[in-house]
């Protein structure tokens, strides 16, 4: 199955579960679709592709699980894939807090999930145990709040850009 049907499934299942209502018109039903899953979900790490994303085999229903790319809401981190060096830099230690945020835990949990525009990723809130993720990630001073939108740039010293 592709990704773009994980997506689907992951979000419409949980919601008919959750809601368990039907709306009045069919457009009504898929816009109010897209919107959020409040959760929380279970799911346990897959892997952490950044430190802002990482992927996960979430569990909507007892005994099944879909794997799913998740963009964590509030921050962003460095990109990996920066022309800049001391940005890869960054982008690893941020990687590494987040694999460190997250060891340990048997399972996480997704909350508030919206799927969309995240590029073929779920944006979602992320706890370990009772710790709220991205709230450490800010914590550590190797996240910045995000609420969407343009990013900051990052100057390069390398490069004088």
């Amino acid at each position: 199955m592709s990704r773009p049907s994980h997506l689907i499934l992951f979000l419409l299942l949980p919601l008919a579960a959750l809601f368990n209502t039907v709306a009045n018109t069919e457009s009504e039903s898929a816009e109010k679709i897209w919107q959020t899953v409040p959760g929380p979900v279970a799911a346990r790490v897959v892997r952490v592709i950044d430190g802002d994303t990482l992927v996960v085999d979430a569990h909507p229903w007892p005994g099944q699980a879909v794997r799913v790319s998740v963009r964590l809401r509030g921050i962003d981190t460095p990109e990996r894939r920066s022309r800049c060096s001391s940005e890869r830099k960054a982008a690893d230690q941020a990687r590494g807090e987040l694999k460190r945020l997250v060891a340990g835990h048997e399972t996480v949990s997704l909350i508030n999930v919206a799927g969309g525009k995240y590029y073929g990723r779920i944006l979602a809130d992320l706890k370990a145990g009772s710790r709220d993720i991205a709230s450490a990630m800010l914590q550590s001073g190797l996240a910045r709040p995000y609420q969407g939108g343009k990013r900051l740039r990052i100057s390069c010293p390398e490069t004088g850009s």
